[in-house]
C-alpha cells in the first residue's frame, strides 16, 4: 500500500515506497528517508532519517545503512521494520 501525504517537519509531500524501489532510488543519489513503522512521520521526538548516497563522505551501501538504522532505532515499542519514504 502506497501512501502519500503531506509531512509538517519537511514541507512537502512524500510518498512511501516500497525497500526495493528505496535501493534503487539510493543507488541512483536521491534523498531517501527512513522511519520506524510504528512512529508518526511527523514525530516531534523521532524525525525521518534522510540519507543519499554520498551525502556524508562514506560511500555505505544500501543494506549496511538499514541494518544500523533498524539496529539503533527499531524495537518493540517503535517498531520492528523500516518505512522508507521519499519526496514527491
Amino acid at each position: 500500500m502506497t501512501w502519500i501525504f503531506y509531512s509538517n517537519v519537511l514541507k512537502c509531500r512524500v510518498k512511501s515506497i516500497q525497500k526495493r524501489t528505496a535501493r534503487k532510488l539510493y543507488e541512483f543519489g536521491v534523498q531517501i528517508y527512513l522511519h520506524p513503522c510504528k512512529m508518526r512521520f511527523d514525530n516531534p521526538w523521532q524525525p525521518p532519517l534522510p540519507y543519499r548516497l554520498g551525502e556524508y563522505d562514506d560511500n555505505r551501501s544500501f543494506d549496511e545503512i538499514c541494518n544500523a538504522f533498524r539496529y539503533y532505532n527499531c524495537d518493540s515499542e517503535r517498531g520492528k521494520y523500516i518505512h522508507f519514504f521519499v519526496k514527491c
